[in-house]
């Protein structure tokens, strides 16, 4: 018989590639065996030949974001992975799943049996948001660690803190950024450059060090 993967499965599957172009894809499934065929399952052709199942090998990519991602996608209808089922009709909160196969080895990705989700030109992954792994705060190291030609995360620290090139280097802009910062922050005062407690906290505030940092 004849078949096809359904186009919104098909963009899935390119999008998962691409986000992990170095995944194994052993486990990879499509079209159903004679195991599938003997009983319902979305692996088997619908009455337009479309298949309307995605197996994804795992490991290699994250399961997390997956879920989520067909969770909020229209055509999503449920998730299969290490013994668990998450359903669109149970608001994808995972569900013990005692099936045929623990899908240990990948995740089953479903979509439902309409031509809409089968023909659903939205993308996947681009609705997860991916979060930036953050770091731990470097330790306030002292008043003497931030002279110019000093090195260290702590400078890099400084220099997002002020908005200055990011190299790990104390220079002597820098120093003066300092002062800059400083200066409209009278809780910091005397605007004297120097990186006590209170300034380097101000600085590891900024916006851009909290994207860095825990």
């Amino acid at each position: 018989m004849s078949w096809h993967l359904a186009p919104s499965l098909v963009q899935l599957r390119n999008e998962v590639n691409a986000r992990w172009p170095r995944r194994p894809k052993g486990s990879d499934g499509t079209v159903g065996d004679t195991s599938h065929s003997a009983r319902a399952s979305d692996h088997n052709p619908n009455a337009r030949k479309s298949v309307n199942a995605f197996d994804i090998t795992y490991p290699g990519v994250d399961p997390k974001v997956i879920i989520a991602a067909v969770s909020k996608h229209p055509a999503g209808n449920y998730v299969i992975f290490n013994r668990k089922i998450y359903r669109r009709s149970n608001g994808w909160k995972p569900e013990p799943y005692s099936g045929p196969s623990p899908h240990t080895e990948h995740l089953h990705v479903s979509i439902l049996q309409t031509v809409a989700a089968e023909q659903s030109k939205a993308k996947w992954l681009a609705v997860v948001p991916v979060r930036p792994v953050r770091k731990p705060l470097p330790a306030y190291p002292g008043k003497s660690a931030f002279q110019v030609r000093d090195t260290g995360e702590h400078i890099k620290v400084l220099q997002r803190g002020v908005g200055n090139k990011v190299t790990g280097v104390m220079s002597v802009a820098d120093k003066n950024k300092v002062k800059s910062f400083q200066r409209v922050r009278p809780l910091l005062w005397p605007a004297d450059g120097v990186v006590g407690p209170k300034t380097y906290k101000a600085l590891a505030s900024t916006k851009a060090n909290k994207l860095v940092y825990k």
